[in-house]
């Protein structure tokens, strides 16, 4: 244990007494935990987390929509809004399959996790994905390309949404990658 010093008043002061740190006494914290959390459970605080400050900002949006009569503002907040509920939802399955794995009870609403696939069409699969990786690029390159010919249009208004589409049409090429990989690590 150890010993903190501690100077007394009616003695010499170069006397020293030897106390105890009351900070590791156990009757101190009796509910600290015996051991670390498992991953899954910091990922459920952690997604838990995220999802509760998300619901908080839909709340601000919320209030700012309804503060204000511009047009542009409520588009715009309404798009992100549809976001952030799709993020919600699919934190909330991210969560009940983490749990599943803490609790051991099954949810029907959960993430799927990946397990090996030996579908026959997996070459055909693969080059289909491909293709649509390839024309998800093409697409993002041809809104951006769009978007520099009128920068200024409706006070940058269309040049933001292009590029919020082509961003989006980015993240589709980054889930098809993954599939691609599944699909070509199954027919491994």
């Amino acid at each position: 244990m150890p010993l903190q010093a501690e100077v007394t008043d009616t003695e010499d002061p170069t006397m020293v007494d030897i106390a105890p740190v009351a900070a590791t006494n156990p009757w101190l914290h009796p509910l600290a935990p015996t051991h670390p959390p498992s991953l899954s459970e910091r990922l459920i605080h952690a997604l838990e987390a995220h999802a509760s400050a998300e619901a908080h900002d839909l709340a601000t949006l919320q209030g700012l929509v309804e503060a204000s009569s511009d047009p542009v503002l409520k588009l715009l907040v309404a798009l992100v809004t549809e976001d952030e509920q799709r993020h919600h939802g699919l934190l909330q399955s991210m969560v009940r399959r983490l749990q599943e794995e803490v609790e051991f009870v099954s949810s029907p609403s959960a993430v799927p996790v990946p397990t090996a696939n030996t579908d026959s069409a997996q070459s055909q699969a693969a080059t289909v994905l491909r293709s649509l990786i390839r024309d998800e690029h093409e697409g993002a390159r041809h809104l951006r390309h769009i978007a520099r010919q009128e920068p200024h249009l409706y006070d940058g208004l269309y040049p933001l949404l292009l590029e919020t589409i082509a961003r989006d049409s980015e993240k589709h090429a980054t889930i098809l990658r993954y599939l691609l990989q599944r699909v070509e690590a199954s027919a491994d």
